[in-house]
C-alpha cells in the first residue's frame, strides 16, 4: 500500500454546495430554486457565449500560456498593467498558486473563523498551519485582532472582503488602517471574489489594487458576476514581483482557450452585468424585508446572498431538508464552522419568490417565532 502523507490524510474531501448527482434525492419538483452556491442564475453574457462558440474551433490548440489577449482586456477596464496580472482556474486557482510560490517551513497564514472553506484544505495540502482569530459583533473580521496576532512566522494575511458565507464588509477606512500598520515583509491576499457586486451595493467599499502597495495581492473571478463558474476564470493584481513569482510555479497552460476567450468578450457585455447588479439590489431588499416579517436574523450582505443565523444546527439541518423537498437548495455552513447558520444566495426573481414561499410555509412548524 502507498504511504499517505500525514497532511494529505488529514484533508477532509469537499463537501459541494449542491449534490453532484440528484439534487432532490428523486422526488419530482413542479419548482425549483438552486440559491446554494452564489451562482449567477441569469446564466451567462450573451457575448461571452459567442465568443466560446467561436473559439470552439481553436480548441485542439494550446491556450495562450501569458493570457496576453485577456489581461490587456482587463487592464483597458481598470487600469492596469499586464505585469500586474496573473490569471488562473478561478480566484482560488490563484489563491493555489500563492501557497506554491511563498511558504517556507515554520510560516503561517493568518486570518478570521468562518471564512471561505477552500482556505483550509490548499493550506494543508502545502503544509502550512493557519492561525484563525474569532469574528466581531455582526460577523465580521476583527481587523484588531488579527493585527495583534501577527508574528514574525505569519507570512500571509488573508482577507475576504466581503466575506464568505457572512456577506459582511470591510470598510475603505478600516482596510487602508489595518494594511498601512501591517509590516510590508507580510503579504496581504484581499479576496474580492463578489467584488462587482460590492461595489455596486456601497460607497464604502474599498478597491484594495489602488492602494499603491508592493505586499498586497488582490483576487477577483469572472464566476459571479459575469456568470462564468463553469469555465474557471479569475486573475490577481498585484506588484510585479508578487506577480512574476507566482508565474514561476503557475501550471503553464490555463485558463484554457474558451475561458480566456469568454472572459474578454464579457468584460464588454455591461448590458448583463447590469441586469446582475440590479436584480441583485432588488433581490437583496426584498429578502431583507422578508426576513424582517419573520423575525429571523440574517446579516446584511455586500455580496449576491443572505446568511441566516437560526441559532442551532437542528433548526438548519431542519430548514435545509424542508426546503430541499419543495425544490429550493440552499448551503449549510457547517463546513465553514458556522453549522448554526444558513446561506442563500440571490436567483432570478419567480426563484427568490419561490424561496420565500417555501420558507414561510416550512417556518410555521420550524420557528417559534413566527
Amino acid at each position: 500500500m502507498i504511504r499517505i502523507p500525514q497532511n494529505i490524510r488529514e484533508i477532509a474531501n469537499y463537501k459541494p454546495g449542491k449534490p453532484a448527482a440528484d439534487m432532490f434525492d428523486g422526488k419530482e419538483q413542479t419548482k425549483q430554486a438552486i440559491l446554494c452556491s452564489n451562482e449567477n442564475n441569469f446564466g451567462s453574457s450573451p457575448l461571452a457565449k459567442a465568443a466560446i462558440e467561436e473559439a470552439l474551433s481553436n480548441v485542439y490548440l494550446y491556450p495562450d500560456p501569458t493570457g496576453e489577449g485577456l489581461k490587456r482586456k482587463i487592464g483597458e477596464k481598470y487600469g492596469y498593467r499586464q505585469d500586474q496580472l496573473i490569471l488562473g482556474n478561478g480566484s482560488d486557482g490563484i489563491l493555489y498558486t500563492m501557497f506554491k510560490a511563498f511558504f517556507e517551513p515554520g510560516e503561517h497564514l493568518l486570518t478570521s473563523e468562518a471564512t471561505f472553506v477552500s482556505l483550509h484544505a490548499m493550506a494543508k495540502m502545502n503544509n502550512v498551519e493557519i492561525k484563525s482569530v474569532p469574528m466581531k459583533t455582526g460577523y465580521a473580521f476583527d481587523l484588531d485582532a488579527i493585527y495583534a496576532a501577527i508574528t514574525p512566522e505569519t507570512k500571509v494575511i488573508y482577507l475576504c472582503n466581503p466575506n464568505n458565507p457572512t456577506g459582511a464588509m470591510i470598510p475603505q477606512k478600516d482596510l487602508v488602517g489595518f494594511i498601512e500598520k501591517v509590516s510590508n515583509d507580510k503579504l496581504i491576499i484581499v479576496d474580492e471574489a463578489y467584488y462587482e457586486f460590492s461595489k455596486d451595493l456601497s460607497d464604502q467599499y474599498p478597491d484594495s489594487t489602488k492602494l499603491g502597495l508592493d505586499n498586497v495581492l488582490t483576487l477577483r473571478t469572472f464566476s459571479k458576476a459575469y456568470g462564468l463558474a463553469g469555465l474557471r476564470l479569475g486573475y490577481g493584481i498585484g506588484h510585479p514581483d508578487i506577480i512574476s513569482t507566482m508565474h514561476k510555479v503557475k501550471l503553464t497552460f490555463n485558463p484554457n482557450v474558451l475561458a480566456q476567450a469568454a472572459g474578454i468578450s464579457a468584460l464588454d457585455d455591461d448590458d448583463f452585468l447590469n441586469l446582475t447588479l440590479s436584480n441583485n439590489r432588488e433581490g437583496l431588499q426584498q429578502f431583507y424585508k422578508f426576513f424582517d416579517r419573520l423575525g429571523i436574523d440574517y446579516i446584511p450582505s455586500y455580496a449576491n446572498f443572505v446568511m441566516l443565523d437560526l441559532k442551532d444546527t437542528d433548526t438548519v439541518e431542519n430548514t435545509y431538508e424542508a426546503l430541499r423537498d419543495k425544490g429550493v437548495l440552499t448551503r449549510r455552513l457547517g463546513s465553514f464552522g458556522l453549522p448554526h447558520c444558513l446561506r442563500v444566495s440571490i436567483g432570478r426573481p419567480e426563484e427568490n419568490q419561490w424561496f420565500m414561499t417555501c420558507f414561510e410555509e416550512v417556518s410555521h412548524t420550524l420557528f417559534t417565532n413566527v
